[in-house]
């Protein structure tokens, strides 16, 4: 196996980002292509190797809770409260966008999709790209991969990261609308949501 077949190291991860081109990342659940919010050539580049209507938003990761919560609207103090107990981890929340960001990333109703992932080390990367636009490592109508080596059997070309996440889930994180106030488990994850009327 080449040095190429194995993955990039972070910096050059990052030094592709900044250039504008699409990532495969592992992570905490299942491979991603990832790209900058602020890069324009990557979130168009998302959408031609997904093959998908470009009306289907894309979720964010980001490295923190705070910073994470800054790109929504306001949450009420029992929402704020829920994702602090289900971030870091596989839950990823519907939120009213409360800051500009791309279409590619805005749902029609103005919702965004947000994720802090688990893995400290994919959190580590994120606190020096900033938040990345999020898909599953798969073209459209296809089962998402549950490791890098078989995302990279659909995407060759694409860069990718060597890091090797600590036990991935294998699974798509649980998808949550919380547009309404309250959690609504639109897709579950590989942990049952914790229970919204506990406030310990």
């Amino acid at each position: 196996m080449s040095a190429a077949d194995k993955g990039l190291a972070a910096a050059d991860v990052l030094t592709c980002l900044d250039r504008g081109q699409a990532v495969l990342l592992p992570t905490d659940t299942v491979p991603g292509l990832h790209a900058r919010l602020d890069r324009p050539r990557g979130l168009a580049a998302l959408t031609a190797l997904k093959g998908r209507a470009e009306a289907k938003p894309y979720l964010i990761l980001v490295a923190t809770i705070p910073e994470a919560l800054a790109l929504a609207s306001p949450l009420p103090p029992p929402a704020a409260d829920f994702v602090r107990r289900c971030w870091p981890g596989p839950f990823t929340f519907v939120v009213p966008a409360g800051t500009t960001l791309p279409p590619p990333v805005v749902t029609p109703a103005g919702g965004i999709a947000l994720r802090v992932p688990a893995w400290s080390t994919l959190r580590d990367l994120l606190a020096l790209s900033g938040p990345l636009a999020s898909t599953s490592a798969n073209p459209a109508g296809q089962p998402a991969p549950v490791d890098v080596a078989a995302a990279a059997a659909f995407f060759p070309a694409v860069p990718r990261w060597n890091a090797v996440p600590d036990g991935g889930a294998a699974m798509p994180s649980a998808l949550v609308d919380l547009t309404g106030g309250r959690p609504l488990l639109v897709r579950p994850g590989p942990l049952p949501l914790p229970d919204w009327s506990d406030r310990g």
